[in-house]
């Protein structure tokens, strides 16, 4: 064989092999992505809040809405700005549900440059897209967008002669005929505009609607000019636009209100009642006086806790102190620690002599309430019992303590809130931050970056937070200390508050970063299972069941649009964490709270989870998680006594009571979490 032949012979073998290779690799490459993986991809990466370099803006153009849809959700929960252009270009996409989620994820995102394509959205094809693209504008906050929003409620209005009354309308169903016309509102509250706002819900100087929504408008807005909308909600046959109205007429402050929030207060309704106190007591107007006297005798603690609290903001009368004395002895905590609000009130020459003859009280947040009713006093007598209460043995009464001597001492309350902040309970140096920031005195920031370095030991972010927020206070002398903050702070929650208040300062800020989430490792592909029932078949709702002395409240718990969040609260629940903890607190009309391990709000479970936003309301029973701040969720949940539409897409949404809520009403401060029984499935 000759050496060309060799040669010749050589390369063919040589292109066989490297063929063979080729063949072998095809065989090797790793398939694509199942549709189950991509799903659990994109809620790593909203979870991480990382969108995976140019990964996640490609995973909002595939083919198959189900992924363009998850993966615009995640998109508007991570907030890049650099993800808004294809969020925007996501408006034209030609599934309504895309639409709708895009709409709310640029809602999220909060940034102006979607303001115009948004606008242009008000006239799109599907009302439940114009309601979500309304609501968007409504959080972005740009007032270029009221004028437009005030045409669209008007356009979108029911022409009827007289007001339009809307009953019986469901927040929480995408199907309710009323969601576009409310969002359009919701927005409007939402920029804060009045005079938008009056374009929309009056006509001719009438109201345009008898409807609990637009009476909760014009309330968030305390406009004088939305004030005939209030005024004839106190007529509506709906109680809830009764109490709405109420609430509004005492933020307006106008002595000609009086007489009709008196006539409000003689009511059977509760909630009514409630309001219509609240809003006497923050009139301040001696008229009042009788109907919060009257409001003692009701058949309701809520309702006498209320009329005590009307008397301790109403001019004081020594004459009632016969009717409140016997409440400061009440069975109840809840009516006791009122009672000696009105009482210090009422009585200031005397409420010593009471306080001499009696113990003190054995539940920590009465003591906590006998603090600010002292510190309302202000005179030597409370100061001096004031400071003997720092040395309570209980740290949760604390915080109301310093809040009381700061209120009462000013600028001599300086030195011990200063000492406070390198105390050893967390919940106490997070209250003298507090209290530091609301005296705004200058000069501290050595001292406050020292609590927080102190606070890096705390399973908590309460400290460091309240330390981050105490720094912003200190102008350029906090600069050098939130920039160390922003760096080394072990959360991101913390460095990334911490750049947020540099950027406002004018001061250049760190990137905050990313970090693994300091929780359980979760399954994202099992999490994401809802959106893909061939991953796992056999669906179901989980379910939790509280127990209480009253009873038992179902949640329903909501996997679909907060898995993380879900899982997190099963966990938790599974190994008995909440079994035990009291419920902390409880504001009639607006939410009941428990979860927190240290029973006053400081406490959680030793991590934080990422907010899982969702479009869907707090409604009356809505199970939210409480926050500190963006992404600093842990244990604590609270549910919704009444619509609440200003947390809708600004708390994680964990499911929502399915039965039980006359419990849930019942439920009082200081009652136990007896047991969380979770279900999830045969």
């Amino acid at each position: 064989m000759t050496r060309s032949s060799k040669a010749a012979l050589v390369a063919l073998l040589a292109l066989a092999v490297d063929g063979g290779r080729g063949e072998a690799a095809k065989k090797r490459a790793p398939s694509p992505p199942s549709y189950i993986e991509m799903l659990g991809r994109i809620l790593e990466m909203e979870d991480t809040r990382s969108t995976g370099g140019t990964e996640l803006e490609r995973l909002l153009r595939h083919p198959e809405p189900g992924i363009r849809r998850r993966a615009t959700l995640a998109a508007g929960r991570i907030g890049d700005p650099a993800l808004v252009p294809p969020l925007v270009e996501l408006m034209n996409d030609h599934e309504p549900q895309v639409r709708q989620v895009a709409a709310f994820a640029l809602g999220l995102a909060g940034d102006a440059a979607a303001v115009e394509r948004l606008v242009a959205a008000l006239k799109d094809g599907e009302a439940l897209v114009r309601g979500r693209v309304a609501e968007a504008l409504g959080r972005i906050g740009d007032k270029r967008a009221a004028p437009a929003l005030a045409r669209f409620v008007v356009e979108a209005s029911p022409k009827a002669e007289g007001a339009v009354t809307v009953r019986g309308d469901d927040p929480g169903n995408p199907d309710d005929p009323w969601i576009e016309l409310r969002l359009g509102l919701l927005a409007l509250a939402a920029l804060d505009d009045a005079a938008a706002a009056q374009a929309a819900l009056l006509e001719g100087g009438r109201p345009r609607f008898d409807w609990w929504v637009s009476t909760w408008v014009a309330m968030r807005l305390e406009s004088r000019g939305l004030r005939p909308v209030l005024v004839a909600a106190t007529r509506s046959d709906d109680p809830h636009s009764r109490a709405l109205a109420a609430r509004g007429l005492g933020a307006l402050g106008e002595a000609s209100d009086v007489e009709a929030l008196v006539a409000l207060a003689g009511e059977d309704d509760e909630r009514v009642v409630v309001e219509s106190l609240r809003a006497l007591g923050r009139l301040g107007d001696e008229r009042a006086r009788e109907a919060a006297v009257a409001a003692l005798a009701f058949p309701s603690d809520v309702v006498q806790r209320e009329a005590l609290l009307a008397l301790a903001a109403l001019p004081p009368d020594r004459r009632l102190r016969a009717r409140i004395v016997p409440f400061v002895g009440d069975p109840s905590p809840w009516i006791r620690a009122a009672a000696l609000r009105a009482l210090a009130h009422t009585d200031r020459d005397d409420f010593a002599l009471v306080l001499s003859g009696t113990d003190p009280d054995r539940v920590w947040w009465v003591r906590s309430a006998l603090a600010t009713a002292l510190g309302g006093l202000g005179d030597e007598m409370s100061v001096g019992i004031l400071h003997a209460m720092v040395g309570d043995e209980d740290p949760r009464v604390l915080p109301a303590v310093l809040a009381a001597l700061r209120r009462a001492r000013g600028a001599d309350s300086l030195h011990t809130l200063k000492q406070h902040l390198e105390h050893v309970d967390m919940g106490v140096r997070a209250a003298a931050a507090e209290e530091l920031a609301a005296h705004g005195e200058s000069g501290l920031a050595a001292e406050l970056l020292g609590a927080w370095k102190r606070g890096q030991g705390d399973g908590e972010l309460e400290a460091r937070l309240a330390a981050v927020s105490a720094l912003a206070v200190q102008g350029q002398d906090g600069v050098a200390a939130l920039t160390e903050i922003a760096r080394a702070d072990p959360s991101r929650a913390v460095r990334a508050r911490a750049a947020s208040t540099l950027l406002e300062l004018g001061a250049p800020a760190p990137d905050p970063g990313n970090e693994a989430v300091d929780r359980p490792v979760l399954d994202y592909r099992q999490a994401m299972a809802p959106f893909y029932p061939y991953f796992a078949p056999t669906l179901f709702t989980p379910r939790a069941f509280v127990r209480t002395r009253h009873g038992v409240f179902e949640i329903h718990l909501d996997v679909v649009e907060a898995p993380l969040t879900v899982a997190s609260f099963v966990r938790l629940a599974r190994r008995g964490f909440y079994d035990g903890l009291t419920i902390h607190r409880v504001e009639p009309g607006f939410v009941v709270q428990g979860g927190c391990p240290r029973g006053d709000g400081y406490g959680g479970p030793g991590y934080a989870l990422r907010d899982e936003l969702t479009r869907r309301p707090f409604g009356r029973g809505a199970v939210g998680l409480a926050l500190a701040g963006e992404d600093t969720g842990g244990s604590q949940f609270f549910v919704t006594l009444s619509p609440q539409p200003h947390l809708d897409g600004r708390y994680p949404r964990l499911g929502t009571v399915v039965a039980g809520m006359d419990v849930v009403e019942r439920i009082r401060p200081g009652d136990l979490i007896e047991r969380v029984e979770v279900w999830t499935g045969p």
